[in-house]
């Protein structure tokens, strides 16, 4: 998916070390704003090359609550991921996202991981999703050997956790028809 508009959000310039809240609160500010500049589509990658040390509180006032409220559709056709030389780093942003019920997409070098709160079928579906960059809600169904009704129940969850760009695109039979695109 190319996305319109792309920006990197370096936490590190708020300090190597970032382990308050009231420090996050700061950040956090900084964060939405970057986010509501953002064209659409628009992804922001939250980056933590350079951080030292990621504290929980810090984590969930900087990143956990502006993705909060980009899940809740604040923020339109916007998607936030984080990058991580290590997923040791992101692990207590991982937890205060699980808190939360959401889950985030995590870059690791070649790689990508989940954080937060995502059962296995959902891995599954998100990963094939992942793997084939664009298809549409029935050929993933086909792919992941499920019925229809079930990939549009998974599909549409994975999109409101910000993990997919779901766009829609008619109705074929009973059902919507969408397409479906990888943030990565």
């Amino acid at each position: 998916m190319n996305f319109m508009d792309e920006q990197c959000f370096p936490i590190h310039r708020f300090g190597r070390r970032l382990g308050t809240r009231l420090e996050g609160t700061a950040a956090c500010q900084h964060l939405l704003e970057a986010l509501q500049r953002l064209g659409q589509p628009g992804r922001l990658i939250v980056s933590l090359e350079h951080v030292e040390v990621l504290s929980g509180s810090f984590a969930d006032e900087a990143i956990g609550i502006p993705y909060g409220r980009l899940a809740a559709g604040e923020y339109g056709d916007r998607f936030m991921l984080l990058r991580s030389p290590s997923l040791d780093l992101a692990d207590d942003l991982a937890h205060k996202l699980d808190r939360r019920r959401l889950a985030m997409l995590c870059l690791l070098g070649d790689g990508w991981e989940v954080l937060g709160q995502l059962p296995p079928p959902m891995r599954e579906t998100l990963a094939l999703v992942i793997e084939q960059g664009r298809t549409t809600a029935k050929r993933l169904a086909q792919g992941l050997g499920i019925r229809h009704n079930a990939c549009l129940h998974r599909v549409s969850r994975l999109a409101a956790l910000r993990l997919i760009r779901r766009e829609a695109v008619g109705v074929a039979g009973p059902h919507p028809s969408y397409r479906l695109f990888s943030l990565l």
